[in-house]
C-alpha cells in the first residue's frame, strides 16, 4: 500500500502502528544553469524528508516527439545502473544544452521515488546538429512584435521549448502556432528561456526577454481657460535610446472607446517626448505612442488624457440639473447633451483616470444621461464625434445623517427643552425639519411624525420644546434644493422626565433605583394601552427592547443577567411613560431611594444596602460628593424636601464597627418636584376664602342693620 495512511498491527497484547507514505518526489538542482562548453556541471538529488539508506539514480531527459503533451523518457546515464551513495553527480565536458532528472531507491526487493521533474542546463553554444534562430535577430522583443523561432539540424521532426521565470517547461502550441520548423509566438508569449528539441537533440538556449511597453501621458494643465497653451509629455518605461513619439487627438467611437488621429505635422513623429499645444479652447482628449527601428516597431497607445475646459462651447454644452456641482447620491441627476449634433454619449473620469460612460452608472435617453446610485464623483462631459462639451468636476456625497442633541435631556414638568440638528460637512443652504419619534410596535421601531408647523421646516438648526411634560424621543433631518433633496433621519434622541404620566406608566419591582447584579428585576408597565414594550437607553445612547436583556411577559419585562445600567421606560403606540435611571451594580453596597420625582413639601428617606442581609455601620450620605452631616447615622431622612435637596447621592459604610474597609454605592439622582396638587388646590382655595370673608362681613353688616331699626 502506498496511500498515505496509518494502520495498526495487533501482536497479543501489544499494539504497533506501521505507517504507508506515498511515493516521495525528490528535486534536482544544476548549479551552473548556464554553461559555456566544456564546463563541469553538479546534479544534486534532495529527498523529503532526509533519512538513510538511499541510492540516487541519474538520467538524461529525451524528448518524446510522438505525445501530445511534450512529455519526455528518461535514459540513465553511463554507469548509473547500481546508483550513487552521493546524492550529487557531475557531468564533465557539458557542451549542449540537455535536460537531467533523477531518482532514489532503496531495499531489497528496491523502492524507488518519483522522478523528480526535468531540468535543464542551458548552453548559448551553437550545436551543428540543433540550432535556434530568432528573428528579429534580438533577445530583447516587443509584445506587439511578431516574433519567429526557427530550428535547424539533424532532424525532420521539431518541438520549441520555453521554460518560464517560474520553472514551468511549456511547447509553443501554448503561445504561437508551430509550422514545420518554426514556431511564430502570439499575444500568449512572455519572457523566458526558449530552444529547439529533436528526439536526439537540443539545440542552444536562447533567454529571451519580451516587453509590453505601454507609454504614459501626461497633460500640464489638465484644466485650461480658453486660448491657454497646454504640454502633452510620453514617457516609455524603462527609458532607453533610439524613440520618436507620436501624437494622437482622441476621436469618439461607439458607446466608449476611441479611434486616435495623428496631430497636424504628427506623421514622423517627434525626437522630443513633449509637444505644446496652443490655444486650446475646448475640452479634448489626446493620446501617444512611441517607435523605433526599420521597419518602425510601436509600442501600445497610451491611455487616453483629458484636458478640461469649463468654457462654454456653442457646438457642444453640457447642462447638470439640479444646477450646481455638489449633489447626494440619492438624488436624481440629469446630465444633458447639446450641440451640433444628433448623436452624443456623457462620460466621466474618476479620481483614477479611470474612463467611463453613461450605461456604467445611468441610463442615456436621446441626449440625456438619468444617473442612479452607482454615479461617483468625476469630472463629466459630453461628446460627438466632432466635438467634447464644456466639463464640469461634479462631487457626489454620501447622503449625510445629521447628529441631533437634546438639551436638557432631563427634565422636570413644565421645563424647556432645545432640540440641534447637525449636518456634516457643514454647508450652507439647509433647511431643518423636526419630528417626534412615534413608537412603531410592529417593528421595534420608531415613525417620524413632524412637529406642528413643521412643513417648511425652519431655518435655524435648533428647535425650542416649551413645557415639556412627559418622557419623549425626537429626530431630525435637512433639505435643500428645489426640489428638495433630503438628508438621513437622525437617530432618535430621547428626553427622559420621571413625572408620572397617567396615560403611561413604569413601576420598578423592588421599588429603587440601584439594584445588584444578582437580584431579579420586574418593570411593569400599566395605562392607557393593551400593547406595551419596555426599552433602554444605554450609557453610549444604544437603545434595545427587552428580549434582549430580559423576558416580556404582558406588560411585564423580568430581566436576567444580561441587563445592565441604564434609562428604562414603557412605551406604547402613542405614549411613553416616566423613565428611571437604574444602576445594576456589581458591588457590595447600594443606595435605596425613590424611583419617582418627590414632591416638595414631602419627605423621603434614603438607605444603605448591603449584598448580604448584615448590618451596615457607620454609614453616611453624600450629596453630589458632600458629606451630609446625619446624626441618625443608618439612614438619611429628608423633610421637607425642597428644589434645592435635588442632586447626585450615595452612600458608605463599613461591614465591622473597627472595620477598615469602606463600601461605596453607586449614585443616583434624587429628583423633586413642584407639588401640582397644592397649586392646583390653592385655586380652589382663593375663592373659597374670599366667599367665606365676603358672608361674614354681609352677616356682621345685616346684624348692624336690624340693630339699627330696632332702635
Amino acid at each position: 500500500m502506498s496511500d498515505g495512511s496509518s494502520y495498526k498491527c495487533r501482536f497479543k497484547d501489544k499494539e504497533s502502528e506501521i505507517e504507508y507514505l506515498k511515493y516521495p518526489r525528490p528535486v534536482l538542482t544544476v548549479s551552473p544553469s548556464w554553461t559555456s562548453p566544456g564546463d563541469s556541471v553538479t546534479l544534486t538529488c534532495s529527498v523529503g524528508p532526509p533519512s538513510a539508506g538511499w541510492r540516487f539514480f541519474w538520467y538524461k531527459a529525451v524528448p518524446d516527439m510522438s505525445s501530445t503533451n511534450n512529455y519526455y523518457t528518461f535514459k540513465l546515464l553511463a554507469g548509473g545502473t547500481t546508483g550513487t551513495e552521493q546524492d550529487s553527480y557531475i557531468l564533465h565536458g557539458q557542451t549542449h544544452t540537455a535536460g537531467y532528472a533523477c531518482r532514489a531507491g532503496r531495499g531489497d526487493p528496491v523502492f524507488y521515488t518519483l522522478y523528480s521533474d526535468v531540468k535543464f542546463v542551458w548552453s548559448g553554444g551553437v550545436n551543428p546538429a540543433a540550432s535556434l534562430t530568432v528573428s528579429p535577430h534580438r533577445l530583447q522583443h516587443f509584445s506587439t512584435e511578431s516574433l519567429s523561432l526557427i530550428c535547424e539540424g539533424n532532424s525532420a521532426e521539431w518541438r520549441v521549448m520555453k521554460a518560464d521565470e517560474d520553472g514551468d517547461v511549456s511547447s509553443c502550441s501554448k503561445w504561437g502556432e508551430m509550422t514545420g520548423s518554426t514556431c511564430n509566438t502570439d499575444t500568449r508569449a512572455s519572457s523566458g528561456v526558449y530552444w529547439c528539441e529533436s528526439k536526439t537533440q537540443s539545440s542552444n538556449a536562447a533567454n529571451i526577454t519580451i516587453h509590453n511597453p505601454r507609454p504614459v501621458l501626461t497633460v500640464s494643465p489638465s484644466w485650461t481657460s480658453p486660448g491657454d497653451s497646454v504640454t502633452l509629455t510620453c514617457s516609455v518605461e524603462p527609458p532607453s535610446a533610439g524613440w520618436r513619439f507620436f501624437w494622437y487627438k482622441a476621436v469618439p467611437k461607439g458607446s466608449i472607446i476611441y479611434t486616435y488621429e495623428l496631430l497636424a505635422g504628427g506623421t514622423t513623429g517627434t525626437e522630443q517626448d513633449s509637444y505644446i499645444l496652443h490655444g486650446q479652447t475646448h475640452t479634448a482628449g489626446y493620446a501617444c505612442r512611441a517607435g523605433r527601428g526599420d521597419p518602425v516597431f510601436y509600442t501600445l497607445y497610451s491611455r487616453v488624457k483629458f484636458v478640461w475646459s469649463g468654457g462654454v462651447n456653442p457646438a457642444a454644452s453640457l447642462t447638470v440639473s439640479p444646477h450646481r456641482l455638489q449633489h447626494f447620491s440619492t438624488e436624481s441627476l440629469s446630465l444633458i447633451c447639446e450641440g451640433n449634433s444628433t448623436k452624443w454619449r456623457v462620460m466621466k473620469v474618476d479620481e483614477y483616470g479611470d474612463v467611463s460612460s453613461c450605461s456604467y452608472w445611468g441610463e442615456m435617453t436621446g441626449s440625456t444621461c438619468n444617473t442612479d446610485t452607482t454615479a461617483r464623483s468625476g469630472v463629466y462631459w459630453c461628446e460627438s464625434v466632432t466635438q467634447s462639451s464644456s466639463a464640469a468636476n461634479i462631487t457626489i456625497h454620501r447622503v449625510p445623517r445629521p447628529v441631533l442633541t437634546v438639551s436638557p435631556s432631563r427634565t422636570s414638568p413644565g421645563d424647556s427643552v432645545t432640540l440641534t440638528c447637525r449636518v456634516e460637512p457643514q454647508s450652507a443652504g439647509w433647511r431643518f425639519f423636526w419630528y417626534k419619534a412615534v413608537p412603531d410596535m410592529s417593528h421595534y421601531s420608531y415613525t417620524p411624525e413632524l412637529l406642528a408647523g413643521g412643513t417648511n421646516g425652519t431655518e435655524q438648526d435648533f428647535y425650542i420644546l416649551h413645557g415639556q411634560t412627559h418622557t419623549a424621543g425626537y429626530v431630525c433631518r435637512a433639505g435643500r434644493g428645489d426640489p428638495v433633496s433630503y438628508t438621513l433621519y437622525s437617530g432618535v434622541k430621547f428626553v427622559w422626565s420621571g413625572g408620572v404620566n397617567p396615560a403611561a406608566s413604569l413601576t420598578v419591582s423592588p421599588h429603587r433605583l440601584q439594584h445588584f447584579s444578582t437580584e431579579s428585576l420586574s418593570l411593569i408597565c400599566e395605562g392607557n394601552s393593551t400593547e406595551w414594550r419596555v426599552k433602554k437607553a444605554d450609557e453610549y445612547g444604544d437603545v434595545s427592547p427587552c428580549f434582549y436583556w430580559g423576558e416580556m411577559n404582558g406588560s411585564t419585562c423580568n430581566t436576567n443577567a444580561r441587563a445592565s445600567s441604564g434609562v428604562y421606560w414603557c412605551e406604547s403606540e402613542t405614549q411613553f411613560s416616566n423613565a428611571a435611571n437604574i444602576t445594576i451594580h456589581s458591588g457590595d453596597v447600594i443606595l435605596v431611594s425613590s424611583v419617582h420625582p418627590v414632591t416638595e413639601g414631602h419627605s423621603v428617606t434614603l438607605g444603605c444596602k448591603l449584598r448580604t442581609e448584615n448590618f451596615l455601620y457607620n454609614v453616611d450620605f453624600y450629596k453630589n460628593d458632600k458629606l451630609i452631616p446625619n446624626p441618625a447615622r443608618g439612614e438619611l431622612l429628608i423633610s421637607p424636601v425642597t428644589k434645592s435637596d435635588e442632586g447626585f447621592y450615595k452612600c458608605r459604610g463599613r461591614k465591622s464597627p473597627q472595620g477598615l474597609e469602606t463600601l461605596t454605592s453607586a449614585e443616583s439622582w434624587l429628583s423633586v418636584k413642584y407639588p401640582e396638587e397644592a397649586a392646583s388646590s390653592s385655586v380652589f382655595l382663593v375663592p373659597l376664602v374670599v366667599g367665606l370673608v365676603s358672608g361674614v362681613l354681609l352677616i356682621i353688616l345685616l346684624l348692624l342693620f336690624l340693630r339699627r331699626y330696632r332702635k
